[in-house]
């Protein structure tokens, strides 16, 4: 009855359209109050029970930042300083994209704002320089897709906080992850390019080169503060968060002298009800998370898991399946909070790393985000670029299928994700 219920109010959610995290904790309040004899007042300390971790706090601290720094004048100064780097080769204008939206994603970690951000200046550029408008679309949304992978990434944060894996080890796999994804979209920049016939751009010199660095320095500086000072032992991954926020209204406020006071507390504001919008989902989600594991959904659903454990390969193929799938109708948020408890035993039990089952499980979750038919990006894209879903959609296809191509690479070779947290972190195996 219990997994009846579930997914009876699960669907009727999705088909109303109603916020997840209305559908996730209605779910778990509803099923309890029919099929429990456990008090409902437990149900509202399991939420903030949810939320209360210290590695969470550096969520809203992020967002701050991020936001700050987008709201600063970071995004056409990164546009302009990729293109001096790469606009000359073929593709260039494809691979600026690509590069930028890997350096707006490191300081953000929002792959919804960096289409904002970039799509808005770029787009416009490549129709003028002879890419189709599908191109386009497609480049800019898909790689956005990278921002959640690169660190530092608010969904790493989540899993680790579930998973109890180091977040330090789990930014350092995301570089080698999102350098799988760099290196076959450009790859694909270039094709396209070449096959189509668009023109080169010139050469930039030398002193446009040293300009545009030194325009784009200061900005580029926060990744490097926040991912230096967590390796080097100065503070952890929430404190860094602090501290991002403390250097990008400097760099804003008094150093680009594009954030006034005024607009600083508008992006607070902005930050503060972002920050509300994924706390609740992950508070929902967890409770629910809970709901599973008590009633034994979790342990029915892990049980075809468990009979892998002797094939790691098939075991990683059906996780693959199973938060794909998901991804399709649910946030990435949710996504990791209602799986990773349930097949995280088996996973490590099979001997694969908690490290390596955290990049696979943010990428996932990530590509359900260009995924029809509820992914998120789709719909900001069509928001952005005034198009249509179905235009969005079919814009984003081909570079699905690289994606897919990315997650098979990173899935089965651990080592591109591995070998950077093993430099720094020898618990990991």
């Amino acid at each position: 009855m219990t997994v009846l219920l579930v997914l009876g109010l699960l669907a009727l959610g999705l088909l109303l359209t109603v916020p997840m995290f209305v559908v996730l904790a209605g779910t778990s309040f509803v099923t309890f109050w029919l099929t429990s004899p456990i008090p409902l007042s437990i149900l509202p300390q399991r939420v903030f029970a949810g939320i209360e971790s210290f590695a969470l706090l550096a969520i809203p601290f992020f967002i701050f930042a991020a936001n700050i720094m987008g709201r600063g004048g970071l995004s056409a100064r990164l546009i302009n300083f990729m293109q001096t780097l790469v606009g000359h080769l073929p593709g260039g204008l494809g691979i600026t994209v690509v590069l930028t939206c890997v350096m707006f994603g490191s300081i953000t970690g929002s792959s919804a704002s960096t289409i904002v951000a970039v799509g808005t200046i770029l787009y416009p550029a490549l129709v003028q320089a002879g890419y189709s408008e599908r191109f386009a679309i497609g480049v800019v949304t898909a790689s956005a897709l990278i921002g959640m992978i690169v660190p530092p990434s608010n969904a790493m944060i989540v899993y680790g906080s579930v998973a109890n894996v180091s977040i330090g080890a789990l930014f350092m796999s995301g570089i080698g992850a999102s350098l799988v994804f760099t290196t076959i979209y450009c790859g694909y920049c270039v094709a396209w390019a070449t096959a189509n016939g668009v023109p080169r751009t010139k050469r930039a010199t030398f002193r446009q080169v040293v300009d545009a660095t030194l325009d784009v320095v200061w900005g580029i500086g926060m990744p490097v503060i926040i991912l230096g000072g967590i390796y080097g032992g100065v503070f952890t991954a929430t404190e860094a968060a602090a501290v991002s926020v403390i250097y990008a209204a400097f760099v804003c406020c008094i150093v680009y002298r594009q954030l006034d006071l005024k607009g600083l507390w508008d992006v607070a504001v902005e930050s503060a009800l972002a920050s509300a919008r994924i706390l609740i989902m992950v508070a929902a989600a967890k409770l629910f998370s809970w709901l599973l594991t008590i009633s034994g959904v979790a342990a029915a659903v892990a049980e075809p898991l468990t009979a892998m454990r002797d094939d790691p390969n098939m075991l990683l193929a059906l996780v693959n399946v199973i938060t794909l799938g998901s991804g399709m109708f649910i946030d990435v948020f949710s996504n990791i909070l209602i799986i990773v408890p349930v097949i995280l035993a088996t996973v490590m039990g099979a001997g694969i790393s908690g490290t390596h089952l955290g990049i696979i499980m943010v990428v996932n979750a990530d590509i359900g985000n260009v995924t029809p038919p509820f992914g998120l990006n789709l719909f900001v894209a069509s928001g952005t670029f005034n198009r249509s879903y179905g235009s969005v959609v079919l814009a984003v296809l081909p570079w699905l299928g690289l994606a897919l191509i990315a997650l098979a690479i990173i899935t089965y070779i651990p080592e591109i994700s591995l070998w950077l947290p093993r430099q720094l972190y020898p618990q990991v195996q």
